[in-house]
């Protein structure tokens, strides 16, 4: 799931302009190499929760800059970039509640 969210994301960066390429996207807005969505895609690996972070992070400060601009199709693009952090945010917090699920059960089994 985070990493069709991620996907989401650079393509509709891409979409506004925000962005041009793969390699932008992972390193100017995950933080990472510029290969780690094609090691998540090929590993069948979920995003770490540090790259989803820095993600949301950085949509919600330009969602508020965005939001300061007059400019309607700025406005567009703020909303945009506010449900994209809320997605990153809540995919986060989906596998910490799976994982801290898991220790609870596993814990309660021994």
């Amino acid at each position: 799931m985070g990493l069709q969210i991620l996907e989401h994301v650079r393509d509709q960066l891409k979409q506004c302009n925000a962005l041009s390429t793969d390699r932008e996207f992972c390193e100017q807005w995950l933080g990472k190499s510029e290969c780690y969505l094609r090691t998540l895609r090929y590993g069948h690996l979920s995003p770490s929760a540090d790259a989803m972070m820095t993600c949301a992070s950085k949509l919600s400060w330009y969602a508020r800059q965005l939001n300061n601009s007059t400019q309607v199709h700025h406005k567009h693009w703020a909303g945009v970039f506010d449900q994209l952090r809320t997605d990153c945010v809540s995919a986060v917090e989906q596998q910490a509640q799976l994982n801290w699920r898991l220790r609870m059960n596993g814990s309660a089994a021994q």
